[in-house]
Order: C-alpha cells, then structure tokens, then sequence
C-alpha cells in the first residue's frame, strides 16, 4: 500500500515539474510586469520553504526566491538524521522531545518514499554507571559528559518510547544481555554487558524531499510562486 502511494505521488509530481518548467519562463515575466507581492521569501531551505507553504494554505500570495538550486545550502548539508531528541531527555526537555517524536513519526507516515526508519544498538558497558550524574545533569546541576549504564539507558529509553506513543509507527526499544547480542553482532566489543536498540529516523535525500513541499505547495494555490 505503502510502494503504491509513493509511486502515485512521484508520478504526479514528476507531471508537475514538467509543466512547471515550461511555464517557468512565463511566471518571470509576469513578476517583472507586477513586481508587488505581500510576501517575499529570500532563500529556499527548509525554513523558507515551510514558511512558503504555510503562507500559501493560508491563501497568501507569496513568493518564494533563491540565488542558487532549491535546498542547495544548509539543508543540503544536514547529518540526513530525523531524530526524535532522545538526548533532550537528560535536560529535561520534555515538551521538546514530545515534539520532535511527533514530527518524526508524521515524516514516516507521511513521507515513506523519503524519510527511513533506522534502528540504531547503543552498546552497553555497565550496569549502574551514570546513576548519580545522570539525575544531576536532569536537575542542571553538572554538565560533564560520562558513561551510561544499562540502568539509565534503560530508564531513558522507557521515557522515549512513552512520548512517542501518541503516533508510534514503529516499535519500541529492545534490550539483549551480552550473549545475546554477541550472537547477533559478533564485531561487538566483547567486554559489553548488554545492548539496547531503539529507532529511529533518515532522510537520504533532503533536497527530494524540499522540492516536493515545493511543487505540492503550487498545485494547492494560485497565489504561491517559487523561483530559483
């Protein structure tokens, strides 16, 4: 169901960049001949992009410019990692790990055709390290990096999984003694007393994914123009 969607959405998409192309000299021109416009955006990366189409669905006529190729800066050069924020969760910072879950897991729904699940196995060394300076960074008492054991990745994890219930398309963390994960892993370290996995999210192609916000944006209003 999923390899169906995605083949509909590139085919319509693919049919609208034609059509876009030829239509783009057109657009130019008009501008030139009726410059005035309520909103100018200067730089399509992520954040402009969003911006554009917020405005668009909001009936706003917007224009939307780049000095070089759509999502050819920052956004092109991001680590491609759609994380859900478990590290936020050492601060504290509930609201924004809920947050981050949230957007991740609707990239999944939403984009499956760009966005990827990655599961991802935290070795493990101990049991119970980290369980003093582990609640002191919570309380912001202590900023200094150290190890932690199975015992707070543990915990953390549990936190992770019960923010990420509100849309959860993928499943829950999973933790194996050493035996067990030798077996499976055999390049391990092998002085490892367990490991845990948890998932999370890719993007491969970020620049696929931003020209696409674009053209969709353009079939869903007349008042929304892009041009690089």
């Amino acid at each position: 169901m999923v390899g169906q969607r995605s083949e509909i959405i590139l085919e319509n998409l693919s049919e609208v960049e034609s059509e876009y192309k030829v239509n783009r000299q057109t657009k130019i021109e008009e501008i030139r001949q009726n410059p005035d416009v309520s909103v100018l955006i200067i730089g399509a990366g992520i954040n402009g992009i969003s911006t554009f189409r917020e405005l668009a669905l909001q009936g706003v006529d917007v224009l939307l410019v780049d000095r070089g190729d759509y999502c050819s800066g920052a956004s092109a050069a991001s680590s491609h990692m759609v994380h859900g924020g478990l590290r936020y969760l050492e601060n504290a910072e509930f609201r924004l790990v809920r947050e981050a879950l949230y957007e991740r897991n609707q990239l999944l729904r939403n984009a499956p055709h760009y966005v990827k699940p990655l599961p991802t196995t935290i070795p493990i060394f101990s049991w119970f390290s980290g369980l003093l300076n582990a609640p002191l960074k919570f309380l912001g008492l202590r900023d200094k990096p150290g190890e932690r054991g199975a015992l707070v990745i543990r915990i953390g994890l549990m936190f992770y999984d019960i923010f990420s219930r509100r849309n959860q398309v993928m499943p829950n963390h999973k933790f194996a003694l050493r035996g067990k994960s030798l077996r499976q892993r055999p390049q391990l370290n092998a002085d490892i007393v367990a490991t845990a996995t948890y998932y999370d999210a890719w993007m491969p192609y970020p620049e696929r994914n931003c020209k696409e916000l674009i053209l969709d944006t353009q079939t869903l209003s007349n008042t929304a123009h892009a041009l690089n």
